[in-house]
């Protein structure tokens, strides 16, 4: 004669309560074990602009700016100096 296995009622509910749980922390470790590897998402600071003597990249609090026939050229503060020196 064979027994069937049978759930009771306090071991169903029991499976019920931690099932929703489980299943989210499941969820949360695969999310983490993919984006782990990505490294941090971090918005740029501001617009860089280059330098139009050398081409140093610098944000455009750090350039100084010349106006050559209505355009505008960015220089970083060490070609700036022989800019200046020059136009004068």
């Amino acid at each position: 004669m064979t027994t069937a296995a049978t759930l009771s009622g306090a071991h169903l509910g029991l499976f019920m309560a931690l099932a929703p749980l489980t299943l989210g922390l499941i969820i949360y470790l695969v999310a983490y074990v993919a984006k782990r590897g990505e490294g941090s998402i971090v918005p740029p600071l501001g617009q860089s602009f280059a330098c139009a003597k050398c081409g140093k990249r610098n944000v455009r609090e750090h350039m100084v700016p010349a106006k050559f026939e209505g355009a505008v050229a960015w220089y970083c503060d060490h070609c700036a100096g022989d800019i200046t020196s020059r136009a004068s």
